[in-house]
């Protein structure tokens, strides 16, 4: 068996390709973590974008809009 690397037994072969899995598969679920928390922080940063930017100066706020009937019908 030609790899380019030189092992002593099989067994050693299978360890080595064993621990490369591994290492792979380590690397798969931290890359998804990393992609599912990048997803995860810009859904929210969108949420509150979309949420607050009708807040605010001209634009219609129905608790402000109540507020200031109330003070204007009292005085």
């Amino acid at each position: 068996m030609k790899t380019g690397m030189t092992f002593r037994s099989d067994d050693e072969y299978w360890a080595w390709l064993d621990r490369q899995i591994r290492w792979r598969e380590k690397m798969y679920k931290a890359a998804r973590y990393a992609a599912l928390f990048a997803f995860g922080t810009l859904l929210v940063f969108a949420m509150l974008y979309f949420g607050v930017r009708n807040m605010g100066e001209r634009h219609y706020d129905p608790w402000q809009n109540a507020i200031h009937n109330v003070r204007s019908q009292s005085g």
